[in-house]
């Protein structure tokens, strides 16, 4: 069995020493994408047989998440995913060091500032606030993120057909449209429905901004609350008890990782959840309309070896959307906030748990 290294860090520990072992290839060192292309060089006859080469070091990739929850997880299981599937050892061909920032912007840049300081091959930023930090940091080490809804909003990228600079990754878009359907597909007469997200998180703003021009063209009041942390998710979920049919979750990592705070509130009053991505229905929303992230997390891995094995430049790649989005149902949590889950929708549900 291959032996599979992984530096796990958190916040509270981000400045430990990267792991100890052979020195990885330093791509600043020949200069940008110089580097790839020479490293392309030495392990095209690999890829042209249908396989992986070692590099004669190992490449040192850097993965910053913004917080911890099995949505953002998912990106990072299934980057590492990609790479093993590829037929590189992690901790032998490639040396993966993880930081979680904890739901801490100033601590995303950080750990990003950390690994431009120690110069490693490739960044993989989970979310948005952790790409910015990357993108404010180098112009040389390529990135490739996940989890991010509007990377051009965020001003990392220019567009998604040509992002202009040393980054690309998938994006974490779904149409808010859709999801408003979903409520009104599930529970007809609901009219006013509850989001908590917190505001300084840019793509849940940007979701609650569409959110709040489709429930106008529905027809429907959205009632706002916000919530700056993981401790506030529960008093505000608490407080649209009495005011709200229904709850509906943004791609929000402050609620999501506070799901179980949700959660508690929806199923003692009984008010239905509808999420925007698949973990969220798995772990306890009656329904959602939206990504599975396992699949973009391996998309993202295979860009980082396309960037750095075959000397690729991000700057023409374009950033991937998800063309398809997939419809779960969990329906013992519905049952448990009252809801019947309709018979025509559960058979469009690709996802039942």
């Amino acid at each position: 069995m291959t032996k599979r290294t992984v530096v796990d860090v958190d916040a509270s520990h981000w400045s430990r020493g990267r792991r100890r072992g052979r020195r990885p290839l330093r791509a600043g060192g020949f200069g940008g994408l110089t580097a790839w292309i020479a490293l392309a060089l030495l392990v095209a006859a690999g890829f042209a047989a249908g396989g992986a080469t070692a590099a004669a070091s190992p490449v040192h990739i850097g993965i910053v998440q913004f917080l911890e929850h099995p949505a953002l997880d998912a990106f990072r299981v299934g980057f590492i995913q990609a790479i093993e599937d590829a037929g590189y050892a992690i901790g032998e061909d490639i040396i993966i060091e993880y930081h979680n920032a904890q739901g801490d912007f100033s601590v995303s840049y950080t750990i990003a500032e950390k690994f431009v300081q120690d110069r490693v091959d490739l960044i993989f930023a989970i979310a948005t606030g952790p790409v910015q930090a990357a993108a404010s940091l180098t112009d040389t080490i390529p990135i490739v993120f996940a989890g991010v809804r509007d990377p051009v909003g965020a001003e990392v990228v220019d567009s998604f057909q040509r992002p202009g600079r040393n980054i690309t990754g998938t994006t974490h878009w779904t149409p808010v449209s859709e999801q408003i359907k979903l409520v009104l597909e599930i529970i007809p007469d609901a009219r006013r429905i509850g989001v908590v997200y917190n505001s300084g998180e840019l793509n849940s703003v940007i979701q609650v901004e569409e959110a709040r021009q489709w429930a106008a063209e529905y027809g429907l009041t959205l009632v706002e609350r916000t919530a700056g942390s993981t401790t506030d998710v529960r008093q505000a979920a608490e407080s649209l008890v009495g005011s709200v049919d229904v709850i509906f979750i943004p791609t929000d990592n402050t609620v999501v990782a506070a799901l179980e705070s949700v959660l508690a509130v929806a199923e003692r009053f009984r008010i239905p959840v509808i999420a925007s991505d698949i973990a969220t229905a798995q772990r306890g929303a009656a329904a959602a309309y939206g990504l599975a992230e396992i699949p973009l997390g391996r998309q993202a891995g295979e860009w980082a070896l396309r960037l750095f094995f075959e000397g690729r430049d991000p700057a023409p790649t374009p950033a991937g959307i998800q063309a398809v989005l997939d419809l779960a149902v969990n329906l013992e949590a519905a049952a448990r906030m009252g809801l019947t889950i309709p018979e025509d929708v559960l058979e469009r549900a690709r996802y039942r748990y």
